[in-house]
This record gives structure tokens, C-alpha cells and sequence, in this order.
């Protein structure tokens, strides 16, 4: 056991650790951010339910900051590595995954095989569904080109 550093891990612990590790500070950090701002708005098919009330956040976020400070202190004795999060392929990614989906949803192609579209659907959901992958295409194409190296 080395002085310096009295707490080895082989590479297989080391990265079970450092994922999981990961992955609580990226849900800590959520629902910091998530209290230090507001409750989410609800979007067109989406409600949001059971959300925090703000008399909530002195309760919280201490709390957090302190999960978040263990945290920290493990991952500093472990000497476990930073993980590389990429925001805008992450983003790229769901997107084209969404968009995959939603040609499953035309009826030609994956709707009909959850029984019989109406006519006055299909034509609408043929016409329309296009329109929305153009639109999702076109944001894709402007996240993929944006400029990496112009100032945050």
C-alpha cells in the first residue's frame, strides 16, 4: 500500500466508481439547479407533477451541497478520473433518435402496425410528420455546424 496514496483500485473498480459516482453528481447537480431556479413548465404533452414546492429549497439544498461535498471528497481520495459529458452530441444524438422515432409513427411505415389509421390521420400524419423531421433535421444541421471555439 503506497503512502501517498492508501486507497488502490484496479481499472474495473476505478470505472465502476467513477460511472456511478458520475451519475449521482449529475442528478445532485439537476435538482440543485433544478431548486435554484424554478419548477419546470409544462410543455404541450408533458405535465409535470409531485414537483418541489419552493418552501422546500432551504430543506434541500443543504442537503445537497452536502451529498455533493461527500461526493467530492470520495472521488478526491479515490483519485478518480473526470468524465468527458459532450452536451452538443448528446443533444445531436436524442434528437436523431427522436426523429428515427417519429418516422416509426407515420403510417406507412410503423403506426399501421397498431391497428388500422383512419384515412383523414394518415393523409394529416403523412403530410405533417415530414414537416416536424425537416424542422428537427434543420436544428440538427445548426447544432452540428455551430462553432466549438466561439466564446461561451
Amino acid at each position: 500500500m503506497n503512502a501517498e496514496f492508501p486507497y488502490p483500485l484496479n481499472e474495473p473498480q476505478r470505472r465502476r466508481l467513477t460511472i456511478t459516482l458520475a451519475g449521482l453528481e449529475t442528478q445532485l447537480a439537476a435538482l440543485r439547479q433544478q431548486l435554484e431556479r424554478r419548477p419546470p413548465d409544462d410543455l404541450c404533452l408533458t405535465r409535470y407533477e409531485d414537483v418541489i414546492r419552493p418552501r422546500e429549497t432551504s430543506l434541500l439544498l443543504p442537503a445537497i451541497r452536502v451529498a455533493e461535498a461527500r461526493l467530492r471528497e470520495l472521488a478526491h481520495a479515490l483519485r478518480l478520473p473526470v468524465l468527458s459529458q459532450p452536451v452538443r452530441r448528446t443533444f445531436v444524438a436524442a434528437l436523431e433518435l427522436a426523429r428515427i422515432n417519429l418516422y416509426e409513427c407515420r403510417p406507412r411505415s410503423g403506426l399501421a402496425g397498431f391497428g388500422q389509421v383512419a384515412p383523414l390521420t394518415a393523409e394529416y400524419l403523412e403530410r405533417e410528420i415530414p414537416r416536424l423531421e425537416t424542422a428537427l433535421q434543420s436544428l440538427i444541421a445548426l447544432l452540428q455546424k455551430a462553432d466549438i471555439n466561439a466564446p461561451t
